[in-house]
């Protein structure tokens, strides 16, 4: 099997050392898989996989066009571009391999029909959770089984900031700063701590789990910027974790899918993912509650479930159908339930005067609302004459929440916007 990778950057390069590695074992399992061809933006970029005597090309559609190459790598990442360069290589009757969660999350409805048309396989592991093999236990492990929930934490960097935030009581800011001078974080970090990218991968998991495609543009996306130092110190104290989850569940004929700051009780199995790791916790109608993490960014994490891919694929050109992906077509949308008809516990973080009556005025507010109160604490603040009043609610309605915080922030005693943060 030959392929063409287009993109040599942090994974395509990583894609490289693989094959490059493990060519001889896998020749003994009877796979050849040979690099046809390389494609990069500059010539600089190539230089060094020239001098090794691979055939180089800043051309991708001179790639896609040679008709030795048989599946095209698309590890080049952003929308516009890909989106051509695939198209065109699945039009060509070429298998395709690609990492690229935003462009499939934004164009898949596209992509999969046309691949089905033309009988190619499109696989995309590496997509969502980095290394961790999610994709294909979705599509092949779990079978047997119908997937009534997902819940995953699928962004390294938001995941490493709210670890140091809790671990060395930092603040976002400080935190952000050191994700960035390690490298988690990007010098615009917005595509990760606003929750887009956890979006985008929520959405193709939430595509798989229910067979229907999940539109990432209409799910509920919260990012983190809008956790601070006191609400994860406060959640300790309810013997809880704040981790940015995707969340996905079967809610009769609707989906419920969105991306959130959540509060999660420390005997979860998802608390204790911390750092970069990502995890995928499923709940399913047979084998029961299940959780897959590891590394789920950087080069070689990525890069492995590139390869597993293109391992996968080289022993299924014997003659192993495609996976069924025609679904994920535009008139196959999930009908989405609204954020307003959640029913979760709530953890609201008010702000004071420190005056009599202010706690009564709050809870009368929240029982016009029929919010209960589970748990409920009083903390001093920096600032005379303020205090903090941390609140644990029972089950109760978002949209009854939302209306219920709008007239708290009206009183007169209440100093600062409230905060909300949704239990898992």
């Amino acid at each position: 099997m030959r392929i063409g990778i287009i993109g040599v950057g942090t994974v395509g390069s990583g894609v490289v050392e693989i094959i490059e590695k493990k060519q001889p074992e896998w020749k003994a399992l009877g796979l050849t898989i040979e690099i046809g061809g390389i494609c990069a933006r500059t010539d600089e970029e190539l230089a060094p996989y020239l001098a090794r005597g691979y055939r180089v090309s800043t051309s991708a559609d001179e790639v896609i066009a040679d008709s030795s190459v048989q599946v095209i790598v698309e590890v080049a990442g952003g929308y516009e571009l890909p989106r051509k360069w695939i198209t065109k290589a699945l039009e060509q009757g070429k298998h395709v391999v690609t990492a690229n969660k935003a462009l499939l999350a934004k164009y898949g409805h596209e992509l999969f029909p046309l691949a089905t048309r033309n009988k190619c396989h499109v696989l995309f592991e590496a997509a969502v959770g980095g290394g961790i093999p999610i994709i294909r236990t979705i599509q092949e492990g779990l079978t047997g089984n119908q997937i009534e929930r997902l819940s995953c934490i699928i962004n390294g960097t938001c995941n490493y900031i709210l670890t140091q935030m809790s671990q060395l009581d930092l603040s976002f800011a400080d935190a952000l700063q050191e994700a960035q001078a390690k490298g988690y974080a990007e010098a615009d970090p917005t595509f990760d701590i606003e929750g887009i990218d956890a979006a985008h991968k929520t959405a193709l998991l939430a595509s798989l789990a229910s067979g229907t495609r999940v539109d990432f543009q209409k799910i509920h996306v919260t990012g983190i910027t809008g956790v601070s130092a006191q609400d994860i110190e406060y959640a300790k104290e309810f013997d809880c974790s704040i981790k940015l989850l995707g969340n996905f569940r079967r809610m009769g004929k609707q989906i419920d899918a969105r991306v959130h700051p959540c509060l999660i009780p420390n005997d979860h199995l998802l608390s204790s993912v911390n750092g970069v790791l990502n995890a995928v916790y499923l709940e399913c109608d047979n084998l029961g509650p299940t959780l897959q993490t590891g590394a789920g960014a950087g080069k070689m994490p990525t890069a492995s479930a590139v390869a597993a891919d293109l391992v996968s694929l080289a022993r299924s050109l014997g003659g192993r159908a495609p996976i069924p992906m025609d679904w994920f077509r535009e008139e196959n949308c999930a009908s989405l339930m609204p954020i307003d008809n959640l029913e979760t516990r709530y953890y609201f973080h008010l702000t004071t005067k420190d005056s009599c009556g202010v706690l009564a005025s709050i809870t009368s507010i929240l029982a016009k609302h029929k919010i209960s109160i589970e748990s409920i604490i009083q903390k001093n603040v920096k600032d005379p004459g303020k205090v903090s009043i941390v609140l644990i609610t029972e089950k109760s309605l978002e949209s009854e929440v939302k209306a219920a915080l709008a007239e708290i922030d009206a009183l007169d005693a209440v100093t600062e916007a409230s905060r909300m943060i949704r239990f898992l």
